[in-house]
């Protein structure tokens, strides 16, 4: 596959038979917008970055239920701002202790 760019279900067929080369793909691929996406909902770039991080790790071990020709890039989305509400929620109830 040199010189063309793997498309996103070729990356995830890859990933979920375990080539994390892959993966490094997918993750260099979407960190940019998976990172607004975080920024946008926590208003912090710590909170974002975490939130960015744990969303990936999330998506990797749900890889073996990615519903196979769906689109990755809203899936991935979707668990990185439930990630990032959760952050924002949990920061919230340390701050009222």
């Amino acid at each position: 596959m040199e010189g063309r760019p793997a498309d996103d279900s070729q990356l995830i067929e890859r990933a979920q038979r375990g080539d994390s080369a892959a993966y490094e793909e997918i993750v260099q691929r979407y960190q940019q917008i998976v990172f607004r996406t975080a920024y946008v909902i926590t208003g912090s770039s710590a909170d974002a970055e975490d939130a960015a991080q744990e969303g990936f790790v999330k998506a990797y071990r749900a890889l073996d239920r990615f519903r196979s020709g769906a689109d990755l890039r809203p899936w991935l989305l979707r668990i990185v701002a439930n990630e990032a509400r959760n952050r924002v929620r949990s920061s919230g109830r340390r701050h009222q202790l």
